[in-house]
C-alpha cells in the first residue's frame, strides 16, 4: 500500500537539502560581507588620509611662526613681523578647516555594508511572504 519511498528517506533528503540550502545562503552572505569589508576599508583609508592632511596643514599652520621665514617676508613686504606670522598661519589654518569640512561632509555620507543589508533586508521579506503563504 505504501507505494513511496519510507518516510525516513524523505525526511532525511528533505533535511539534506535544507543544510545545503542554509550552507549557500551563508557562504554567499560571508562572500558579500567580505567584499563589502574590502569596500569599507578602501573608504576609511581615504578618509584617514583627509584627516592626516588636514591635520598637517594645522601643523604647518603653527610652524609658519618660525622666526626667520616670517622675518624675510616682513622685511620684503615692509610689514611688521607679527602680522606676516598671522596671515601664513590664517592662510593654513584656513585650509585646514576646509579639509576637516571636505571629511565631515565624507562621513555623513558613507554607507558601510549597504549591499549586505539591503540583501537581509530582502530575506526578511521574502520569509515574511512565505510564511503569509
Amino acid at each position: 500500500m505504501n507505494s513511496g519511498t519510507p518516510p525516513a528517506t524523505e525526511e532525511r533528503a528533505s533535511a539534506t537539502g535544507l543544510l545545503r540550502a542554509v550552507a549557500l545562503y551563508i557562504e554567499a552572505r560571508g562572500r558579500l560581507l567580505h567584499l563589502e569589508t574590502q569596500e569599507a576599508g578602501i573608504r576609511v583609508v581615504n578618509l584617514s588620509g583627509v584627516f592626516i592632511l588636514a591635520f598637517a596643514a594645522f601643523v604647518i599652520g603653527w610652524m609658519l611662526a618660525a622666526p626667520a621665514l616670517i622675518w624675510i617676508i616682513a622685511e620684503a613686504g615692509g610689514w611688521h613681523w607679527t602680522r606676516v606670522a598671522l596671515m601664513g598661519a590664517a592662510a593654513h589654518l584656513f585650509i585646514g578647516l576646509l579639509l576637516l569640512i571636505v571629511l565631515k561632509t565624507r562621513l555623513r555620507g558613507m554607507q558601510l555594508f549597504e549591499e549586505t543589508f539591503n540583501q537581509f533586508r530582502r530575506d526578511r521579506e521574502c520569509l515574511t511572504s512565505h510564511k503569509n503563504n
